[in-house]
């Protein structure tokens, strides 16, 4: 009797189609677990905005110091306290304890605070020389994930008092200041040590262990497919936002008359917005 058996081109021919499905398929999944980790970070920033809400309620509507800067707590080292450290009773998920403010010199848990799509998130690289030089946000006891807007209520005071209250500026912190809190950027994505960011920070590039450098295909603020970043507003909603139309709708809140206006003389919008177009994570080139 003849045995039945494949030639060689149908082998081949079968081999080809399941290289091509893989082709095809490889790329969903790598788009879906991307996809993932995105709704994970959100998920954080709603339990960070959520705790930002009860602190404000605790507080009589006013939000948390940035730093706390006395001579105790000396700012850009793990002797001072953020506003991460005082909503932390809200959330008791991720960081570290304060420990009489020692240095840690390894990763840690982040937990809420730490954004699983980010890979500098326990990165040690100094920005423009400042900082510890250790892993996490300056610090040490957090990861790099989530910042407060600094330039939120600019449109209100004015360029040189900010919403944001610390011991080393003059800001009141009080929600009734903001005259659009829902289309008002509370908290965004960074991937440098500091626990504020600006809205220029868009078009700031750095490198991959999160270094500010020019020339690079990343952006300060962190993003993720299709050029978009997780905000918290300070209506307590988390939301989805391309980089560019943050930028274009003014929800940082500093583009204002009184801010630093709409015009093309740095920080303005439309400078910052024509540096921020360049930015390959922003522009897709």
């Amino acid at each position: 009797m003849k045995k039945q058996a494949f030639t060689l081109i149908e082998l081949l021919v079968v081999i080809a189609i399941i290289a091509i499905l893989a082709a095809i398929l490889f790329p969903v999944f790598a788009q879906a677990r991307a996809k993932a980790r995105q709704i994970a970070c959100i998920s954080n920033e709603k339990q960070i905005g959520l705790a930002m809400m009860m602190y404000f309620q605790d507080y009589d509507e006013r939000a948390p110091l940035v730093r706390v800067v006395d001579n105790n707590h000396p700012i850009f080292t793990p002797k001072e306290l953020i506003w991460k450290d005082l909503i932390y009773p809200y959330i008791k998920n991720g960081g570290r304890n304060y420990n009489n403010g020692q240095t840690y010199n390894t990763s840690g848990d982040g937990g809420a605070f730490q954004c699983p799509d980010n890979t500098t998130a326990w990165a040690s690289s100094k920005a423009w020389g400042l900082g510890p030089g250790q892993p996490g946000d300056e610090t040490t006891r957090y990861p790099r994930s989530y910042a407060v807007n600094d330039d939120a209520g600019v449109n209100e005071t004015g360029p040189n008092v900010q919403f944001w209250p610390a011991s080393y500026n003059s800001a009141s912190g009080a929600i009734a200041l903001l005259q659009q809190p829902a289309s008002t950027i509370m908290i965004g994505e960074t991937r440098i040590i500091f626990p504020d960011i600006h809205a220029e920070y868009t078009a700031y590039e750095v490198r991959s262990d999160g270094t500010p450098w020019g020339g690079q295909p990343w952006s300060v603020i962190k993003g993720h497919m299709g050029g978009m970043v997780d905000f918290i507003f300070f209506d307590g909603h988390v939301k989805a936002v391309q980089a560019l139309q943050a930028l274009r709708n003014d929800y940082w809140d500093c583009y204002g008359p009184n801010g630093y206006g709409t015009g093309t003389k740095w920080p303005g919008q439309a400078a910052v917005l024509q540096a921020a177009s360049q930015v390959p994570e922003w522009s897709g080139h």
